[in-house]
Parts: C-alpha cells; structure tokens; sequence
C-alpha cells in the first residue's frame, strides 16, 4: 500500500545527533525521558491554549490550571509563577515549563527542592529569607489551604520557625541555615514531589513508547525531510511528497490525505512533534486499533465519520496508482463492490469505524502498510 512512504522514510542512513531542546537536551537537563517529555508537551499544550493558543503558558492560564480560576489573587500563585518564569518575560515557554517541573520530579536531587524553596520564601530576592516573608508565605498558603487560624498563632509559629533557623541570630535565613532546617523537618519540602511525574506516559499517554534512540534518530529524519526545499524546521506538502515520491510536484490523493493526517494541526506544514505522532502510529508496537482508527481516517476522504463507497474507489484506485498496477473497470468494480459490501455489515450504505475495526479484524493484511518494520 505503502512502499514508496517506507522507501522515502528509510533509504538514508539515520545518524543519532542530540540538537533540539523539546527532547534530548531537556532529556539530559533534567530526570526526564524523552517520551516524558513528549507527554509534557501534550500538558503544555493544554496548559497554553486554555485562554491563548500560542503556545505559551501566561499567568492567567497558569492560575486556571492551579486554581481554576484566572483571577485569584495568591501570593504563592504569584511566586510559583515568577519561578517558572525563568527569563522573567511574563510568559512559560516549553523549556521553562520541564525544567521547573523537573524539581518536583521523585528523582530530582533533593537540594534541587530545597533551593527551589528557598526562593520560594525568598519574596525579595535577597538571597534571604526575612521575618515578613516567612510571613506572608506562611499566609498564603494557610488561604490555599482553607485553614483559619488566629493571628496570634501565626505570629507564634512564625517566631518558632525563625528562632529554629535563624542559626546566626541575625534576624534572617540564608540557604544553609534553610537547607539545615529542612533537614530536621523534612516535611517543608513535601509538597515539593509530585509523585505522578514517575509515570508520565502513563499518566498522559501520547503516542507508542518509542525509545530515546529512537526519537534521536526520527529527528535527524526530521531534519532531512524538513530542510529539503526551505531549512524552517517544519516540513511543508512539497517536502513531504519530496520524501514520498522523488518529486515535489506529483499531486495524489495518498499523498494528500498522509499529508492531512500528519498535519493534524492543520496549518499547512507539519512540526516535529506532529511528525513523531503520527508516524508512530506506524511502529511495529503500536496498537491494532490505533492503526485500524489511522486507516479509516485515510478512507474517510470526505472526513463525515464514514466510509462511503465512493471513498473506497477513490482511494483503491491512487493505491493502483502507486503500485503501478493496470486493473480493468470491470475489475476494479468489482473489488470496489466485494470489499465494501462486506465491510459495510449494518447495510446502511456507508462504513462506520465501528465496522472498519471489525473488518480489519477479519482482513488483518489491510493493516499491513501500516507497519515500518525499521521503526523498531
């Protein structure tokens, strides 16, 4: 079905090369997986489209997600924000987002949490963490907690907590007395673990968990294909059909409905992240009914649901095309006929995906270009 879209994506020679941030370098930065990261940046994602689709995480959204609101007014929503914040430009970028949430990580140094903390306290960036502060954070976080207690028992446990670490008496914490202070109470650091973040890809399941080799050598793929006819690091239709088939002209409908698959943003090019999804759809470890739903997409031309008959010939016949296989009308029909009368089991004149799962159950061979053997 196929051949030229396995020919196009393995004739060269992958080379493994540790160049982009999304993956290996945040990957070696920090204690995540690239597959981790793959299913943080579906997070981010969400996180960033909430009220503006760009990719970007603001401080309303980042409220949203944390309070579900976009207007509380918290201290240590502000703070949080401002740490993740890394270049302090009003906005998350992807990298800012893993490399923060990388802290919280069960497997993230535990002075990693502590310094995190530090400056959590630290309001005013002194590299001191002062009566008033601990104050205020200690307030916040009481109102983020819906706990009530009386101003003399704040008061009360804030002197406590200074008097403890303020190991030098001169009225304020720096990062060794803190860091010895969460030694004897470790539970100032508690919430600094986020226990989830062991299993990402369970927890947002995104595509077959490929491996980091893998993914490193997809994305020298990537840029081969990418950079073919104009080096932007986004493979556009030309570029595509370049890979396919030697050419950037040959319009077909396989090549135009892969290219829509692929391009699931649909914006008329193709990142790497939709190029890692969809095609691992083709590995050898993907789920049947994952490549079943991708085969169906692919009939579905006209993208109502269902298959219609039409359909089915349309796509049979750019298939012939490809194989450069000569059938007869008669021939063609008749396949056309078998194929969707058989699939078509409610006899309501169109293939639901319902149906299609069934049939490929039963004709497992039409999944069979739906398998990259090299993918594994």
């Amino acid at each position: 079905m196929m051949l030229a879209f396995r020919g196009c994506f393995f004739k060269h020679k992958i080379k493994k090369q540790t160049r982009y941030e999304a993956n290996a370098l945040l990957a070696s930065q920090t204690p995540f997986t690239i597959n981790e990261i793959e299913a943080l940046y579906n997070l981010f994602k969400k996180l960033s489209s909430t009220i503006i689709d760009d990719d970007l995480i603001h401080k309303e959204e980042f409220l949203l997600a944390l309070f579900r609101s976009r207007n509380t007014n918290n201290l240590f929503a502000e703070r949080t924000f401002h740490l993740f914040d890394i270049k302090h430009n009003g906005v998350i970028e992807f990298g800012e987002f893993v490399r923060s949430l990388s802290i919280f990580h069960p497997r993230a140094p535990v002075a990693d949490k502590i310094s995190f903390a530090f400056r959590l306290y630290d309001l005013r960036e002194t590299g001191y963490i002062e009566r008033d502060e601990l104050k205020e954070m200690v307030l916040a976080i009481l109102s983020e907690s819906d706990l009530t207690l009386s101003e003399d028992t704040i008061e009360s446990m804030v002197d406590k907590t200074l008097a403890e670490a303020d190991l030098n008496g001169d009225g304020k914490i720096d990062e060794q007395e803190w860091e010895e202070l969460v030694a004897k109470h470790p539970s100032l650091i508690k919430n600094m673990t986020i226990p989830y973040l062991r299993d990402l890809t369970v927890t947002f399941p995104s595509f077959v968990a490929v491996s980091e080799d893998e993914v490193e050598a997809l994305f020298e793929l990537f840029r081969k294909l990418s950079s073919s006819l104009v080096d932007d690091g986004l493979i556009s239709k030309e570029e595509f059909q370049l890979g396919l088939f030697g050419n950037s002209w040959k319009q077909t409908l396989l090549a135009n409905r892969l290219f829509q698959l692929f391009d699931s943003k649909r914006d008329g090019a193709i990142d790497f992240q939709e190029f890692v999804r969809a095609l691992s759809v083709f590995h050898p470890k993907a789920a049947q009914t994952e490549k079943a739903a991708f085969s169906f997409q692919l009939y579905d031309i006209w993208e109502t649901g269902f298959i219609q008959r039409k359909e089915v010939k349309e796509l049979f016949l750019a298939l012939l095309d490809e194989s450069d296989l000569i059938l007869t009308d008669e021939t063609v029909e008749a396949i056309v006929d078998k194929t969707f009368n058989e699939a078509d089991s409610k006899g309501d004149g169109k293939i639901d995906e319902e149906e299609w799962e069934h049939f490929t159950t039963q004709y497992p061979s039409l999944l069979q270009s739906v398998t990259l053997p090299n993918l594994l």
